[in-house]
């Protein structure tokens, strides 16, 4: 009987676990709500432009090498934002490498609009944080 009921609680306690969702992250710099959603922001910053460039016919070798210079500098804002090292430099940096994606690239309008709303986003950040 003991034995059962050990059981019981220890099935009880795992499905317990298991309703909470995903494990928390936890930011000595952040709330949790800031952590997610800025996370959430450079993720989709990133596939938006990883989509763009997929949908892309380069004109030059520049073309290509704007892409992957506004990926580059989102992963470093994102790497430095994790550690609390807000640096406005940076984020002007990543803010252009976007903007130079837009205005130099030929893209579809879909892809235009998906990257101008993440332009955005990224100018509220800033004005946020920065």
């Amino acid at each position: 009987m003991k034995r059962n009921l050990i059981l019981l609680l220890l099935i009880g306690l795992a499905v317990g676990a298991a309703q909470t969702g995903p494990e928390q992250i936890r930011s000595l710099y952040y709330s949790q709500d800031e952590y997610q959603l800025a996370h959430s922001m450079f993720a989709k910053a990133v596939a938006d432009l990883h989509q763009a460039q997929m949908n892309f016919y380069p004109g030059n070798a520049g073309d290509s090498f704007r892409f992957e210079e506004a990926r580059a500098k989102l992963s470093e804002l994102e790497q430095n934002w994790d550690q609390g090292h807000l640096e406005s430099r940076q984020m002007e940096s990543a803010i252009t490498a976007v903007q130079l994606v837009l205005r130099d690239n030929r893209l579809t309008s879909g892809d235009g609009d998906a990257l101008y709303a993440d332009l955005s986003g990224l100018l509220d950040f800033q004005t946020e944080y920065y």
